[in-house]
C-alpha cells in the first residue's frame, strides 16, 4: 500500500517536470460557482438540522434487539465496538481532506489554485447536501445498537439511526478521487494512471474499514457510501471541464424515407 502511495507521488512529480502537462487550465468556473458555495452551505446546514431532529430510540425497545435480526452479510458488524478504530477513522478522514493540497506540487495546478479550491469546496458541499438530506430520511440502526455489550446510553443516543449511508468513507472518497481527477486532467499523458486511481481508493477503504470495526456501519452502508463520494470527486471537475467544440458532432443521415440527425458527444 505504501509503495502505491509513493509511486503516485512520484508520478505527480514526474508530471510536474514533464512538458506534456496541460499548458492551459482544463477547467472553467464562473460567478455561478462562487454564488453556489454559500447556497450549498445553507442547504447543508438545513439538512444537518433535519438530521439532528431524528427521534431517539427507546431503551425498552433497544434491549429487545439482537444480532440475529440483521442479515447474514452485515451481521458481523454488530460484534464490533473497537474504540481505537473510531479514532483511527477520524484521523484518516481528516488527513484525507488535505490530499488535494498535494496536487499543488504541479506548477500548472498551483497557478490555478483558486479554481481548484472552488471546485473542491463545491465537491465537498455537494457531499454535505447529499449526506445530511439523504441520511436524515433513513432510519437504519447502527450496528452497535444490536450489541448488548455496548452501554445503553450509546445505543439510544444521538446518531444511533444514522447508519445508512456511510458518510465518513464517502467524504474521504470525495477528497482522494477529486485529487486524482485533477492530476489526471492536468497530466493527460501520464503513464500508469491506474496507480493514481488505486492510491485514491486507499483513504476511503481505510476509513470504511475502521468505521466497520468501530461498529458504526454495516458493510452495505460502506458499499453504498463510497461510490457516492467517488462520483462527486470525479464528476464535479468533469462538469467544469472546458470542452473542445469538436467533442460534439451532428451527422445527418437518411433512413427509410426519413431524415434523421445523429448527435455524438465525446468525452
Amino acid at each position: 500500500m505504501l509503495k502505491i502511495v509513493q509511486t503516485s507521488l512520484f508520478l505527480l512529480l514526474t508530471c510536474t517536470f514533464n512538458k506534456a502537462f496541460a499548458q492551459t487550465s482544463p477547467y472553467k468556473v464562473g460567478g455561478i460557482d462562487a454564488l453556489s458555495i454559500p447556497a450549498v452551505g445553507v442547504i447543508s446546514y438545513l439538512g444537518l438540522m433535519e438530521l439532528n431532529s431524528k427521534p431517539r430510540l427507546d431503551s425498552a425497545y433497544v434491549v429487545t434487539l439482537h444480532p440475529g435480526m440483521v442479515n447474514a452479510f452485515d451481521r458481523g458488524a454488530t460484534r464490533n465496538d473497537y474504540n481505537k478504530a473510531g479514532v483511527m477513522s477520524d484521523v484518516v478522514l481528516y488527513t484525507s481532506f488535505f490530499i488535494p493540497a498535494f496536487t499543488f506540487a504541479n506548477k500548472a495546478i498551483r497557478q490555478d489554485a483558486p479554481k481548484i479550491i472552488m471546485l473542491y469546496i463545491e465537491s465537498m458541499g455537494a457531499m454535505g447536501i447529499i449526506y445530511t438530506w439523504g441520511v436524515s430520511q433513513t432510519r437504519r440502526k447502527r450496528p452497535y445498537v444490536y450489541n448488548a455489550g455496548v452501554d445503553i446510553k450509546k445505543r439510544t443516543g444521538s446518531g444511533a439511526l444514522d447508519s445508512f449511508f456511510a458518510g465518513h468513507p464517502a467524504a474521504a472518497a470525495v477528497s482522494s478521487f477529486f485529487a486524482a481527477k485533477v492530476v489526471h486532467d492536468y497530466c493527460p499523458d501520464m503513464k500508469n494512471k491506474w496507480i493514481l486511481w488505486t492510491a485514491a481508493s486507499i483513504p476511503p477503504a481505510l476509513v470504511g474499514y475502521f468505521r466497520y470495526k468501530n461498529g458504526q456501519h454495516f458493510p452495505t452502508d460502506i458499499i453504498a457510501g463510497i461510490p457516492i463520494g467517488v462520483a462527486l470527486g470525479i464528476l464535479i471537475p468533469e462538469i467544469h471541464k472546458i470542452r473542445d467544440k469538436s467533442s460534439i458532432s451532428i451527422t445527418p443521415y437518411y433512413f427509410s424515407q426519413t431524415g434523421l440527425l445523429s448527435l455524438t458527444y465525446t468525452f
